[in-house]
């Protein structure tokens, strides 16, 4: 009998043991789903939270107070119709608060960057705060990298265990990020190609907002690379036509850093579908940044384009005359008195209308306006007058055709006003000789010396200014950008390819402009945009000679003027190419504002 009585208060205790611990597990159970339920709730808010500031932060393009995101909207029962009895509020509960919403302290607040909030409550129970305080930036190596932050927070209540509520603060950190669009190596608005059929290097950070497609062996990225879309590692572009004979080929990249899918990058902070969108003249794409506004027309992107930041403009009207004027509207001529009156004499004779050269990638004759550079670096380093750098020069022929082609020449740009100095068209732009560095008759750029086309010393070609002469940031944008070497003459560019020899050339400066995309063509090489490798544009033979080149390029839109095919027949033979990224522009960047804006989700934590 004792035996049997222990036998059932053995039994009893380990029934009593296990129906313990299936309530334990049964509550730890209900714990877990109730969190991740929670969670799930609270992860759904700040999705909904990001895409609202996110617009917010586009329609102001700008980084927003936390007033400004006032007006965030509440989630509602409709998106979350698996959480019975869902309500939501921007109030900010104490704990145990008696029947207490799905959702609470719903909103943004700014913060510094440290991501302690700059409001006047700090989230205490009341309402979230919707004072006007600015988030205090955190700045990079120059005032044109920046980064605002800011703090979503949504309080979760959700059912748990024995009619009892479990809650959970979710936290998430949104980063506005302002960067320099001269951070970069190679920035394409577009689908990127990098094909050069030839040992190349890419120094410096390579971005696309579309998909990137690199199909040779003999090209090396050095740093960051990433897309937006796709990566064709071993496959050419859709519409390539010009390489089916080519068996694809990975790249090269360190071991450590293959490129990835990255972020969106908004050009100017300027989200496309919803500034772009072809109601007006001014409104027809990114190649408004390098186009004059069109007067009785509302302009989306007034003071960013390059027309409205500079400080000189010089327009060429059909009939080849010439209006100069000041960046706030000032007219310069012949009667201008005083100050202006020395503006006028320095500009009007750095320009000169009425020089031609034929084109052959574009097979036309082009009407050049010719910029002669020096001269402006003698009028503003002279000791005789008081003539300011420009900063910026926008110099543009409005009278353009498919009947008479117009272009800008830039000329003995060896030497760039101190401080720099960005010339912008809506033309295409011919850099012709050396530019930015150093190079006159007695003084020949390190980078172009000791190459006859035996090779030279690799040490040498890689130094791309004078040893008398301190590089300045520059920039060029254009409807495309074309270089014309040191021996380029007007008079040989009706001739073969074969006699219009190139010799070594140095350009430092960052390139902005359109392209030819891949597949807008016919078939073979006109299939092909020419790539990256092709982005600054030949028209001579330039043999076992070198391009050296140091700045950053970037594509925004197609080309709209310059739009002949890069394989056109008798166009060029490629250069040695002696690329490499600006370092410069980490710390000085080339004059005018000139950005991309990434709208980021940081860390998130509960507490």
């Amino acid at each position: 009998m004792l035996a049997i009585l222990a036998m059932l208060f053995f039994l009893s205790a380990c029934v009593i043991a296990a129906l313990n611990f299936t309530a334990t597990m049964s509550r730890n159970v209900v714990s877990s789903n109730s969190y991740r339920r929670g969670t799930e709730v609270g992860d759904g808010c700040m999705e909904y939270m990001y895409a609202q500031w996110r617009q917010v932060c586009k329609n102001l393009n700008n980084a927003p107070a936390t007033a400004d995101l006032s007006g965030i909207a509440l989630p509602t029962a409709a998106q979350f119709p698996s959480v019975p009895n869902f309500a939501a509020t921007t109030t900010v509960y104490l704990p145990n608060t008696p029947s207490p919403k799905t959702v609470s302290a719903y909103g943004i607040v700014a913060t510094n960057p440290q991501g302690v909030p700059l409001s006047n409550t700090s989230l205490s129970p009341t309402t979230v705060d919707s004072t006007g305080v600015s988030p205090n930036l955190a700045y990079g190596t120059d005032a044109s990298t920046s980064s605002a932050y800011y703090l979503a927070t949504a309080d979760i209540t959700v059912p748990a265990f024995a009619g009892r509520m479990f809650n959970v603060r979710m936290c998430r950190v949104f980063e506005r990020q302002v960067q320099s669009m001269w951070k970069y190596a190679i920035f394409y608005n577009d689908m990127l190609e990098i094909n050069p059929g030839a040992s190349q290097t890419i120094t410096g950070w390579v971005h696309t907002n579309d998909s990137l497609y690199t199909a040779y062996a003999d090209l090396t990225f050095n740093n960051k690379v990433d897309y937006v879309n796709d990566w064709g590692s071993k496959n050419f572009a859709p519409g390539d036509k010009d390489h089916t004979s080519v068996t694809p080929a990975s790249p090269t990249w360190p071991s450590n850093l293959p490129p990835a899918r990255g972020e969106y990058q908004f050009p100017l902070g300027v989200d496309p579908n919803q500034v772009f969108l072809n109601k007006t003249p001014n409104d027809i794409g990114f190649r408004e940044f390098i186009m004059p506004p069109t007067s009785g027309y509302p302009d989306p992107i007034a003071d960013t384009r390059y027309y409205d930041q500079a400080a000189i403009r010089i327009m060429v009207d059909a009939s080849g005359a010439v209006t100069f004027s000041k960046g706030d509207g000032t007219l310069l001529t012949s009667s201008s008195k005083g100050a202006d009156a020395t503006l006028y004499t320095a500009y009007s004779g750095a320009v000169k209308t009425g020089d031609s050269f034929t084109d052959n990638r574009e097979g036309k004759v082009m009407n050049v306006t010719t910029l002669d550079v020096g001269k402006i670096y003698s009028a503003t380093t002279a000791a005789t007058n008081s003539i300011p750098n420009p900063q910026i020069i926008y110099i543009s022929d409005t009278s353009n055709s498919s009947s008479s082609r117009k272009a800008i020449r830039l000329k003995n740009g060896s030497f760039i006003p101190t401080g720099g100095l960005t010339i912008a068209s809506q033309n295409p732009v011919y850099i012709q000789g050396d530019y930015n560095t150093g190079q006159n008759s007695s003084h020949q750029t390190p980078a172009n010396s000791n190459n006859n086309g035996t090779g030279g010393n690799l040490a040498t070609k890689s130094m791309p200014d004078g040893s008398n002469y301190q590089e300045q940031p520059s920039a060029v944008l254009a409807d495309a950008v074309n270089i014309l070497s040191n021996a380029w003459q007007d008079s040989n560019s009706t001739q073969d390819v074969g006699s219009r020899k190139a010799s070594p050339t140095t350009v430092n400066a960052a390139f902005v402009s359109g392209n030819v995309p891949t597949g807008s063509g016919g078939t073979g090489a006109n299939s092909y945009s020419g790539g990256a490798e092709n982005f600054p544009r030949f028209l001579e033979d330039w043999g076992s000679q070198t391009f050296t080149y140091y700045g950053s390029m970037v594509e925004l839109f197609k080309s709209a003027q310059s739009t002949g095919y890069w394989g056109n027949g008798n166009v060029y033979n490629p250069p040695k190419r002696n690329w490499n990224f600006d370092t410069l522009f980490y710390t000085h960047p080339p004059p005018g504002s000139f950005f991309t804006v990434t709208y980021n989700k940081q860390r998130w934590y509960t507490r």
